[in-house]
């Protein structure tokens, strides 16, 4: 066997992850409701229910001995049904409008419909999609913003032939139905793994899987050192892959394949380390991608939130008053601004309240004929031609570009018409 062709056959014994996910999250068209052919009753217990017409699709629900589904049609030793009525679809909360959180209309053109677990966290499987307007209905929500929905038109799912018997009646006259001519299948060979089934038919399922996809990928090659430690590396890089994708550590792993990949005396295992290096380390990228996007969401927030916080210190601005007063208390001079400093600035204090509390500074222009000694002691009332915040301060502090300082009576903002 020429190498080529046994990588060849090894990537498809061993269904490596990357190209299992890009296959099985290819989105798929808007779907029509595919016509019932017949019914069939599930012969055994704790039977899966997959997203699609293999081992390698995840898991959505288990049914019993004696559930009835309805039959869509078959692909090899796998029936297309329609989803069981525990069974609920995933569509991005973003993408959908409601007001009660029970039905809602769809947003966007081409909205993905997912199929989703009740055993597991997995969402890669596309139904169907849906347009613009279209109604859906609420059964919940995911953590994630994902909503959980009754399975809409197109959505199906899928369940192994091993444990269906199909309903003889209905199967026939639904089929005779459609064309007269076809005859009813013959009763489908049993294979040992069937045979083999019992109170649990998951269990059986993982005999079967196992039988699909042999533990090692060099089932047909003599085994050498280089290779029993690729199996050994693979099987650990599976239960690595199967965990939530911001867990996934590849690293310890990616030494052994390189340390592989680098010796020379087995090239068809040095081969293989090497495509197997590429494929974590893209798995690897995207892990590394979502973390720095979630790292960034969190500095973000952060960012928010003490913005907020500082914006919480800053004392209220009293809002204009008729007379058009920027800010009003009683002028002093400040001893962080002395006379003759540059700036000119002086304390803005509230007089009214128990304590000497600054609440703003009253800047000067040095070109201004204002009258300052005049106004200090005063409770004045300021017109500004410009407000800023103190920079450099614990607490920042306003300060008012003068245009003019008026004498009021405290309270009222009204112009002293004493003065």
């Amino acid at each position: 066997m020429s190498w080529n062709r046994h990588v060849r056959t090894v990537g498809r014994r061993f269904g490596w992850t990357i190209a299992l996910v890009v296959i099985l999250a290819v989105p798929i068209a808007h779907a029509q409701q595919r016509a019932v052919i017949g019914e069939g009753e599930v012969t055994a217990n704790d039977v899966y229910v997959r997203s699609g017409p293999s081992m390698n699709h995840y898991t959505i629900c288990k049914l019993g001995a004696g559930d009835r589904v309805k039959l869509l049609g078959q692909r090899g030793e796998w029936w297309e049904i329609l989803p069981p009525d525990q069974a609920y679809s995933l569509i991005s909360g973003e993408y959908v409008d409601t007001v009660d959180n029970k039905s809602g209309v769809v947003n966007g053109n081409n909205v993905r419909v997912r199929a989703g677990s009740m055993l597991n966290n997995n969402k890669y499987t596309v139904q169907t999609m849906l347009k613009k307007g279209a109604e859906v209905t609420i059964v919940g929500q995911e953590p994630d913003g994902f909503l959980r929905i009754v399975p809409p038109t197109g959505a199906t799912l899928w369940i192994n032939e091993k444990f269906v018997e199909p309903v003889p009646d209905e199967l026939t006259r639904q089929q005779q139905t459609a064309d007269p001519a076809i005859e009813q299948p013959s009763e489908p060979a049993t294979s040992v793994v069937a045979e083999s089934t019992g109170p649990d038919a998951a269990a059986t399922e993982k005999v079967a899987e196992a039988s699909e996809t042999p533990d090692s990928p060099f089932v047909d090659l003599p085994l050498t050192e280089e290779r029993q430690e690729l199996e050994k590396l693979d099987v650990a890089t599976r239960e690595e892959a199967a965990k939530p994708l911001l867990e996934r550590r590849f690293d310890d792993y990616l030494k052994g394949y390189k340390r592989i990949s680098e010796q020379s005396e087995d090239e068809i295992a040095q081969r293989y380390a090497r495509l197997r290096i590429q494929q974590i380390e893209r798995m690897s990228e995207l892990a590394d991608s979502v973390r720095k996007i979630r790292n960034l969401g969190e500095q973000t927030e952060s960012k928010r939130r003490e913005y907020l916080a500082k914006r919480m210190t800053l004392p209220k601005m009293s809002p204009l008053r008729p007379s058009g007063l920027d800010a009003e208390g009683e002028l002093r001079e400040s001893a962080l601004y002395p006379p003759g400093s540059d700036p000119r600035r002086y304390r803005l204090i509230d007089a009214q309240e128990p304590g000497v509390r600054t609440i703003g500074y009253v800047e000067i222009p040095y070109e201004s004929t204002i009258d300052v000694e005049s106004f200090l002691g005063r409770y004045v009332g300021v017109r500004a031609s410009k407000t800023h915040l103190l920079s450099g301060s614990v607490d920042p502090l306003p300060i008012y570009l003068a245009s003019e300082l008026v004498l009021v009576q405290p309270g009222t903002g009204s112009e002293d018409m004493a003065q």
